[in-house]
């Protein structure tokens, strides 16, 4: 490491993070994952005090912190016209057409964020915001959305805490499991 002078360096702030709610979005990049048959949006916030906070997670992190996907598949596809219908209408004259995706770069709707509980690498529990809905910029300035509660992760039922995994023989929390009637002597 080379000298540095920690005097005219100053300590990072933490982050300043998006609240459940409702927002005016404006996507940035549309791909097609046609294997799964769905579109992945990434978008930034278009107003407001998180003006571009997506977009500086990317260019600081390398990945886009929330993305809407919108699948195609038949039983999805009311959901699927609903983001269509709120980019219709939130950008008058533009029509959406499947066939040139990248049309839809620079469109503006809403999102309506709402906050899920995860499971950490670690095993710990994390909380992030997902998209719960897409809307028209006009819902959204009207407020007619609705912000779920947060969805917290089901607890473990005994039988999923003391279950031994799928692979191996470990289980009961670290223990071997044994049969009674092996034959072999315990060492003890």
């Amino acid at each position: 490491m080379q000298n540095v002078n920690w005097d005219e360096i100053q300590d990072a702030q933490e982050f300043d993070n998006p609240a459940p709610g409702a927002y005016i979005a404006k996507i940035c990049q549309v791909q097609d994952v046609e294997e799964k048959e769905y579109i992945k949006i990434a978008w930034d916030f278009a107003e407001g005090e998180y003006m571009g906070n997506n977009r500086d997670t990317y260019k600081r992190a390398g990945f886009w912190p929330i993305v809407l996907i919108r699948s195609y598949k038949p039983k999805a596809l009311p959901f699927f016209k609903a983001f269509k219908t709120a980019v219709e209408e939130s950008n008058p004259g533009y029509r959406f057409d499947e066939a040139m995706l990248d049309g839809l770069r620079g469109k503006r709707f809403g999102v309506v964020l709402g906050e899920e509980e995860y499971q950490k690498n670690d095993g710990s529990t994390g909380t992030r915001l997902y998209v719960v809905a897409a809307r028209s910029v006009q819902a959204i300035r009207d407020g007619d959305f609705t912000v779920p509660a947060k969805k917290l992760l089901a607890a473990p039922t005994t039988a999923q805490r003391f279950a031994a995994p799928e692979s191996g023989t470990q289980g009961f929390g670290g223990f071997t499991m044994m049969d009674e009637d092996d034959g072999d002597q315990l060492p003890f």
